[in-house]
């Protein structure tokens, strides 16, 4: 039931409660007071009370672990916690499991792929006392680790390569982001560290090319690229970096005060708003309602070595390098004969002649036209739209845009090859995006671009000074680097190569891009402008001089020419006659410099990350979570219930770029005196290890999740985190290694009876392969299993059956080459509209939201799909060659192989004798070849539990 006015109006009186940064306040005392019997009042008293009494919330207790009767029995002190239950029980632990059950589980539980037959006999055989141990530091450190531990965090956040909704479009690059956490996992990155790359990469004081991806985690949530209500939609998508933030973290379901006050937990639903405050300055994924994502705001270009160098020093070391050069050959120059004709500015003009048709020098006065001046050109002078003449130009005068109405346009000069050359300068920022350097995006310098897919091409400014040129049908572009809008002149000059299609962008007299495209003519437009993009949109502000035109691809010696103003290398001769041979060989010698010099490398890679607005908006909290009915202003801060010490004050502007709550909110989290933290994170260890955590609720640790069974370890396990240096690879090693996990699934006496649900741990969990285990350890069985990690997903088969409740059946799941189709699952396209049929009938997660805890169901299409399935069908017929491939004519062999590679246990006699019949009743009954036969046992074998469990 939601709040009246009169109680909604008095919540807005509240004063912020504690757990709010330093220097946060919410008003003077007599702003926050607060009118005796409001409900706020009374549901910030409750969260303050509860702080202190609810496990959850509770400091971390102290506790020891407890002694026991048969202390034989302990290996790690988790099992004193484990046995002193069991025993005040009057139960019995279970007997340890097999060596082969136990590196099974180990193997499938650290790893995701089952042990193979000859690790098994190998660790059967190994009689040392520290055998099992080093199973698991060996299985710690296998790259497999990272890609299963992986699955279970992206679980969590909600990964998926595609944004959903009808479209349910790629989600760029998230790829990057998985691959991180793979890589972090590995790497044994502690915890804290994960949780603050992931919420503040970017405003880490030693931040890099790394914690910026890592700061994709923003942006896995859905987007509708056509939303009906944009205010409903940034707010639903605040709405789950908020709750995914708070539950996967912190284990509180802070999404359920979005709309009021929490129905179980006492937290205010200010406390909702004052924790999303944190994430105000997030840029959100649309600005507009349009049919599109917002590029600009979630994607960056980053350099590999970001955070390590400073490409503005790069970029102005290399500017000042190259001017010094330039310079000095210059003045060698002036003083020999060819250069006595140089200008009294010192530049020379050396544009070819050959092949010019139009050449827009801006001498003229205000004018209606812009004279062409090519000699013989019959193509008419520049129109004009308003009056720019009379710059400062290059070489004379030159044409100023104000970024308004001014314009030029000419009549199309060129359609086939070409190159067109102009100088530029600008402070201008440019258009459409870094990330998204499409010629057409940007502001045009000259451009004859036609909306649609046209034979059309242009030059434009892009975002923070980038350059970029292009064609289209099909769409070809070309770019520069960054920080040509730094008001300096810079020479462009683009070429087209119609006999193969190819492009190349020249900026300053260096080749910068190249590419192939179209091999039409490029006649599309009739006219080209300059200074705009066609039609009348994206202005340029700056300069433009002396444009030109060529039906043909000049020379790179042509284009270094223009754009230097320095005669040809091969001119030496004529250049330097007379000069004396130690000046022509210092001329010779800084031209081969000049060669060789590049610009700094900029081509950085598209991130999927974080970018913030220069302000973080306004948060109020909002009447029943209506973005349309906004109330009460709040600043950042803390749950009450969490709040037993505040977050620092962010930081003024980290690196300039972001409001620093995120870190604030980051740091906090990650203090190990937030035992929320410490909890969540040591109960989903557990979960992950013993198939139920010791709260069984793992993303809910309040008063609507179930209580923890062993409250006492949980909160040691938490202290180990911390102590432990928040290394998740010595919890596993502390967790796997104890008597409690090694024991066997089978019950001791009495068991059943006394603990039958296993709240007390008296025997191991079994449970069943995951979907992705399922997919992996089969293809591991048949030995087609790519060992092949990161990248983009892949697209192996999907069935035609699926394929056909798409719209666009023939578009909807483009292949990836045959060698791809392999792969671990983690790495399979995950589209969130489209899941492969075994893999969701296997309860692989629903990443529309956050997933905890897989249900392991049981339902008729499980068997039905790994019976009748392609995949499965496929699978097996690879294990039947490969066993027939290592065994040939020794059927009794390839049937011992193919049971061994699916349970990694050599089978008993008695199972060979029925696999033996089995196989001669399908000969004999049914027709089948041998082959045929093999194929439908490692199908049966596929189904058997033990290939389908970890016991």
């Amino acid at each position: 039931m939601h709040a009246g006015p009169i109680l909604a109006a008095a919540l807005l009186l509240a004063d912020g409660p504690a757990g709010a940064p330093a220097g946060h306040g919410s008003g003077t005392a007599a702003e926050g007071a607060k009118p005796e019997g409001v409900a706020a009042d009374i549901v910030e008293q409750r969260a303050r009370k509860a702080r202190d009494t609810w496990w959850s919330w509770r400091p971390l207790s102290s506790a020891a672990p407890p002694e026991v009767a048969d202390a034989s029995w302990v290996r790690t002190p988790v099992d004193r916690f484990i046995l002193a239950k069991l025993e005040a029980a009057g139960i019995r632990p279970a007997s340890e499991a097999s060596k082969a059950a136990l590196i099974r589980r180990a193997t499938l539980d650290l790893t995701g792929l089952p042990p193979t037959p000859e690790d098994v006999a190998a660790f059967e055989a190994d009689t040392r006392p520290d055998a099992y141990e080093r199973l698991i530091d060996r299985l710690l450190e296998s790259p497999e680790h990272g890609v299963h531990w992986a699955r279970h965090w992206l679980d969590l956040v909600r990964y998926a390569d595609t944004n959903g909704f009808e479209r349910d479009s790629d989600k760029v690059s998230a790829w990057k982001y998985r691959d991180w956490v793979v890589q972090a996992i590995n790497d044994d990155m502690p915890y804290d560290r994960f949780v603050l790359e992931q919420l503040a990469g970017d405003e880490l004081p030693d931040r890099t090319h790394d914690t910026l991806v890592a700061t994709g985690y923003y942006r896995l949530g859905m987007w509708d690229d056509e939303v009906p209500d944009l205010k409903q939609a940034l707010a639903d998508d605040l709405d789950g970096i908020v709750d995914v933030t708070a539950r996967t973290f912190l284990g509180i379901g802070l999404g359920c005060a979005r709309c009021h006050d929490h129905k179980g937990d006492p937290i205010p639903q200010r406390d909702y708003y004052r924790f999303a405050a944190f994430f105000a300055g997030v840029k959100p994924y649309k600005s507009s309602p349009f049919n599109s994502i917002d590029a600009e705001s979630v994607l960056r270009m980053v350099r590999r070595d970001f955070g390590t160098v400073d490409p503005e020093a790069e970029r102005r070391d290399y500017q000042a390098k190259r001017a010094e050069l330039l310079a000095a050959i210059a003045e060698i120059e002036r003083e020999s004969a060819a250069g006595a004709d140089a200008p009294a500015g010192g530049f020379m003009d050396l544009a070819p002649a050959a092949g010019l048709v139009a050449h827009l020098a801006f001498e003229d006065e205000r004018s209606p036209t812009a004279r062409n001046s090519a000699p013989g050109s019959t193509v008419p002078d520049a129109m004009v739209r308003d009056a720019g003449f009379g710059a400062e130009g290059r070489i004379g005068r030159a044409f100023r845009f104000d970024g308004g109405d001014d314009r030029l346009e000419i009549a199309r000069p060129v359609a086939d090859s070409f190159t067109v050359s102009f100088w530029f300068r600008t402070t201008d920022v440019g258009g459409g995006s870094e990330s998204d350097r499409r010629w057409f995006l940007g502001k045009g310098l000259v451009d004859g671009e036609i909306p649609g897919i046209v034979r059309d091409w242009g030059i434009s400014l892009i975002a923070n000074g980038y350059l970029a040129a292009g064609t289209g049908d099909p769409e070809t572009f070309v770019s520069s680097g960054p920080g040509h809008n730094d008001g300096r002149w810079h020479h462009v000059a683009f070429t087209r190569d119609r006999a193969g299609g190819d492009i190349a962008l020249w900026v300053d007299g260096v080749d910068v891009d190249t590419a192939r495209g179209s091999k039409e003519a490029l006649d599309a437009p009739e006219t080209i402008a300059i200074g705009s993009m066609r039609p009348d949109g994206h202005p340029f502000a700056g300069t433009i001089d002396e444009v030109r035109f060529y039906d043909r691809v000049l020379s790179g010696e042509e284009i270094g020419a223009m754009a230097t103003g320095l005669a040809p290398a091969s001119e030496v001769d004529r250049v330097l006659a007379g000069r004396p041979d130690d000046e022509r060989a210092r001329w010779s010698a800084m031209r081969a410099q000049l060669a060789g010099m590049r610009p700094p490398d900029w081509k950085g890679e598209t991130v999927l990350a974080v970018r913030e607005h220069e302000a973080p908006r306004e948060m109020h909290v909002l009447a029943r979570g209506s973005p349309h009915a906004p109330g009460e202003r709040v600043e950042p801060g803390v749950p009450i219930i969490a709040a037993r010490f505040a977050p620092d004050a962010p930081e003024a502007r980290p690196h300039g770029e972001s409001s620093g709550r995120r870190l604030a909110l980051a740091r906090w989290i990650a203090d190990e005196r937030n035992a929320l933290t410490l909890r969540t994170v040591a109960n989903r260890l557990w979960q992950r290890h013993f198939g139920q955590g010791i709260c069984p609720t793992t993303n809910d640790l309040g008063k609507l999740g179930e209580e923890p069974t062993h409250p006492e370890l949980l909160d040691w396990l938490a202290r180990q985190v911390a102590a432990n240096g928040w290394s998740m690879k010595s919890m596993h090693r502390l967790l796997m290694t104890s008597a409690a996990y090694r024991m066997s699934s089978v019950p001791g006496e009495d068991a059943l009876e006394r603990d039958a649900p296993n709240a007390l741990l008296s025997r191991f969990r079994a449970r069943r392969l995951s979907a992705e285990e399922l997919r992996d350890s089969m293809l591991a069985a048949a030995g087609t299993l790519s060992a092949d990690r990161g990248g983009p997903g892949v697209r192996p088969p999907m069935p035609e059956e699926v394929l056909a409740t798409s719209s666009r059946p023939e578009e909807v799941w483009p292949l990836t080459p045959p060698e791809t189709w392999t792969r671990r699952t983690l790495y399979v396209h995950l589209k969130r509209s489209l899941q492969h049929p075994l893999l969701a009938v296997f309860d692989m997660a629903d990443v529309d939201g956050p997933c905890p805890v897989r249900f392991a169901t049981v339902q008729p299409t499980q068997a039905l799909s790994m019976f009748n399935g392609a995949l499965t069908n496929s699978v097996a017929q690879d294990l039947a060659a490969r066993v027939m491939r290592e065994h040939p004519g020794d059927v009794r062999a390839q049937l011992a192989r193919a049971r061994a590679l699916t349970s990694g246990t050599v089978p008993p006699a008695r199972d060979l004798d029925e696999a033996e019949a089995f196989l001669l009743e399908l000969r004999e009954r049914d027709g089948m070849d041998h082959a045929r036969a093999m194929q439908a046992y490692c199908l049966v074998l596929f189904n058997l539990n033990d290939f389908l469990t970890v016991d």
